[in-house]
């Protein structure tokens, strides 16, 4: 693929030897967690249970 803009995306990698191989490894990638949906469903739940016993 080809992109007009030059992106500047730092990826955290984690590489790990392959066990019982001889010069492999496996590159997993760092993923940052999205707490975003916990929060919405949190506040539904709250906003639910004080409906539910007011």
């Amino acid at each position: 693929m080809i992109f007009d803009k030059k992106q500047d995306m730092q990826r955290k990698l984690k590489v790990k030897a392959i066990a019982d191989s001889y010069n492999s490894y496996q590159v997993e990638e760092k993923e940052k967690r999205d707490w975003s949906g916990n929060i919405y469903l949190g506040c539904v739940a709250a906003i639910l249970a004080i409906a539910f016993f007011s």
